[in-house]
């Protein structure tokens, strides 16, 4: 039965498993300005207060060596800036732990960037129309430059129209790019008016025959859509350290749950870490 089906992937193909003590999949974000395509509803540009002075690069070795985790995502925004020295380091200290580097990033950034995939084993590329043309063409270019690493599109739905414009085949076509390995249909945090529970109901039922092929196989429903709608499994949890020394248990949320001094006190704090009970998201 369509949606009945519960994986033990996260969306971005690493959910933790709930019984785990592991944070699971571990956001950093390595710049302290905005990002300077400025979208209106981005979740960092929500953040409340004024942006934080990245970490030391030595700050977030220690975090990385003591820290129990499945996945690091770093995040790099446009323009890249000086992120390509701390993102080596951290590529060294998740290596030394065996464990997955992940960078969040648009083909932009790659394009004027290519070095930063060095030490990286999976690539989460950025799509929306306010992050460049998106065609199979331009995407299919910048995948070749990512691979052999995994690649998995984060197609952001941003407006109405460009949502109507995936439902109406450019989804279908993005997934059937050879290169790609996942998808993800990721919703605004918050949730624009648009955006609502009769929205995803609408969707799933155009979309139903490819989800009956690769929902939680090769195309992924955002977390919060899966855990509070379809009830497809609870938060996955995507905690964030980032760019200053601040905790968020969820990387969306504006707040920050608490700010720390050094690792060992972070390590400390997160001791028997569980994900937020209560998502921050509820949909109409």
């Amino acid at each position: 039965m369509l949606l009945a089906k519960k994986s033990s992937l996260h969306p971005l193909s690493l959910q933790r498993r709930m019984e785990s003590p592991s944070l699971g999949v571990l956001s950093l974000h390595l710049e302290g300005e905005r990002c300077r395509v400025g979208c209106e509803f981005c979740y960092l540009g929500q953040r409340l207060g004024p942006a934080a002075e990245p970490l030391p690069t030595s700050l977030l070795q220690d975090i990385l060596l003591r820290l129990d985790y499945e996945e690091v995502a770093v995040a790099v925004s446009e323009p890249a800036g000086a992120v390509r020295e701390p993102l080596f380091a951290i590529a060294q200290a998740v290596a030394s732990r065996g464990r997955t580097l992940t960078l969040t990033t648009t083909a932009r950034v790659l394009a004027d960037e290519p070095r930063l995939l060095e030490g990286v084993q999976r690539v989460n590329l950025s799509i929306d129309p306010r992050k460049g043309a998106v065609t199979t063409d331009s995407i299919g270019t910048a995948a070749r430059r990512i691979k052999p690493r995994e690649l998995v599109l984060i197609v952001s739905l941003v407006s109405p129209e460009w949502a109507e414009r995936l439902l109406a085949g450019e989804l279908h076509q993005l997934l059937a790019l050879p290169e790609v390995d996942r998808l993800v249909l990721n919703g605004l945090k918050p949730p624009p008016p648009w955006c609502n529970r009769n929205f995803w109901l609408g969707a799933v039922a155009r979309l139903a025959p490819l989800l009956d092929r690769e929902l939680n196989r090769r195309l992924f429903l955002d977390c919060y859509v899966a855990a509070r709608i379809f009830r497809l499994g609870g938060c996955p949890a995507r905690p964030d350290i980032s760019p200053g020394p601040e905790f968020r248990s969820c990387v969306y949320q504006p707040t920050a749950d608490f700010r720390f001094a050094t690792a060992p006190e972070l390590a400390a704090r997160l001791t028997g870490f569980v994900p937020p009970a209560e998502c921050p998201f509820p949909i109409d």
